[in-house]
């Protein structure tokens, strides 16, 4: 009955053994229900085969082959110049606009430094970190 009611077999229902008087003296569903939302009897859970070891050998392969003789073409082949400038404009106007909302920065500052994005002369975060400390300091 107690497997009926977990919906699982018999071999994986399990009981308290220090309530299995209670449960010897259970006669109806309602009265195992009770037991089961007690936790005088349970399920036990299903035994699964772990993939740690296969992940791990997985990851050493997935390592492989990424060395200068694998790769082909030049490195902009790889990551064309445009798009590794747009990946990083997009990270610095990121961060321009969290001190935007931040109320970190005041409109004409902002402009400046977007504009400075824009125009390449702010190429890293740690140049643009500088530039808003010398403006700070003034």
């Amino acid at each position: 009955m107690a497997a009926d009611l977990l919906k699982v077999g018999l071999n994986r229902v399990k009981f308290d053994p220090e309530q299995l008087d209670r449960i010897e003296e259970a006669v109806t569903r309602e009265d195992i229900r009770r037991l089961i939302h007690s936790g005088a009897i349970w399920a036990e859970q299903v035994k699964g085969t772990s993939r740690a070891r296969k992940n791990t050998l997985k990851d050493k392969k997935r390592l492989r082959g990424k060395g200068a003789g694998s790769k082909k073409g030049r490195k902009t082949a790889r990551m064309p110049r445009k798009d590794r400038w747009v990946a990083q404009v997009r990270v610095l106007r990121g961060y321009l606009k969290l001190l935007k909302n931040r109320g970190e920065l005041p409109p004409d500052q902002l402009k400046s430094l977007y504009k400075k994005v824009k125009g390449g002369e702010i190429r890293s975060m740690r140049r643009m970190r500088e530039l808003i400390a010398e403006s700070r300091s003034r």
